[in-house]
């Protein structure tokens, strides 16, 4: 299980501290720092543990969790490779309506200022996400694949014999974990008490959740007890938040996994205003071993101190269109 932060952030880090972002080479290397620094060291709360309070967020980022195939073994983009995605995600925003009523129309009513896309890679330059396995990608077993395929067939039709079968996006039952999506603009607000950190993620259109980790040494509930965030215990290693979090249920969806999911977290301050984030996930069923995610989560602006609610029912009739117009191609295929 990888729990060091990669050699890229420690570089990042005192970058980030003295300097600000050195210049990669053509070839897409790691950032390197000009003069070696101490180890950032954060803020204390009162009771003396590092203080992580405040609102972070990975921002609207276009890195995808695998890495494509086109960057096959490269493991950080080029100059060149960041100018490409970014100007691929920008085309397209709607700055100018097309014919009303017609069909480009009709799909582009979902302004960009109001739909969220990540328009940039993520800030180490990463092809992907995952940082461990070496190629940046899922190591499925079949039955996982197999699995993860079906979810993502259901979710992308546009038919559903129940509600169920819209239970995550139509009905907004709220964010899963680990929370890595940044697409939709994804923030969370870390409040911190003697015995515990607690957790409010929000995801746009998703939902949003709060979330307890106990810090009080506590063991896991007992196996047969299932939450939809599974139970969640933190220690310290050092400035690091560790969270261990297992008894999820099996209605635990994520990338094949299910209710035998063993996530575990690393929160790393790397400097005032960033936190590096990993993300080590463990399923013998899904996967053939574990795999670990890298996001850097940067500090939002506290004085506001605000995270808007997505509001997902209100005014919301997917649900009720998608069952509805389910029914009518039935009658159609029945001849009725």
């Amino acid at each position: 299980m990888n729990h060091r932060i990669s050699a890229v952030f420690t570089g990042l880090a005192a970058a980030l501290v003295v300097v600000g972002l050195v210049a990669m080479s053509a070839a897409g290397q790691a950032p390197v720092a000009e003069a070696e620094e101490d180890a950032f060291a954060p803020s204390q709360t009162p009771w003396g543990d590092p203080n992580l309070q405040g609102i972070w967020s990975p921002g609207y980022i276009l890195t995808p969790l695998e890495r494509p195939d086109e960057f096959a073994e490269q493991e950080f983009l080029t100059d060149d490779d960041v100018a490409a995605l970014e100007e691929t995600a920008s085309v397209g925003r709607r700055d100018v309506r097309s014919e009303p009523g017609s069909v480009a129309d009709v799909e582009g009513a979902y302004n960009e200022a109001f739909t969220g896309r990540g328009k940039e890679v993520i800030q180490t330059r990463r092809t992907s996400l995952i940082v461990d396995p070496p190629n940046g990608k899922i190591p499925f077993t079949p039955q996982g694949q197999e699995v993860a395929e079906a979810t993502r067939r259901k979710m992308a039709s546009e038919l559903a014999d129940g509600p169920e079968d819209r239970r995550d996006l139509d009905r907004c039952r709220g964010v899963s974990l680990p929370f890595i999506s940044g697409t939709s603009g994804t923030y969370s607000r870390v409040v911190q008490t003697p015995g515990s950190v607690t957790f409010y993620h929000e995801d746009g259109h998703i939902g949003g959740v709060y979330r307890t980790v106990h810090m009080d040494g506590r063991p896991h509930l007992p196996a047969h007890i299932r939450q939809w965030l599974g139970d969640s215990i933190g220690r310290w290693e050092g400035d690091t938040l560790v969270v261990d979090t297992t008894n999820f249920t099996n209605l635990t969806s994520f990338n094949g996994s299910g209710d035998q999911l063993h996530l575990v977290e690393r929160f790393t301050p790397v400097s005032a205003d960033l936190i590096m984030y990993q993300a080590t996930v463990t399923d013998s069923m899904a996967w053939t071993r574990d795999w670990t995610i890298e996001l850097p989560l940067q500090r939002i602006n506290n004085a506001q101190n605000q995270i808007f609610e997505a509001a997902c029912h209100e005014g919301n009739y997917a649900m009720t269109s998608i069952l509805a117009g389910a029914r009518v191609i039935e009658q159609r295929g029945s001849g009725r």
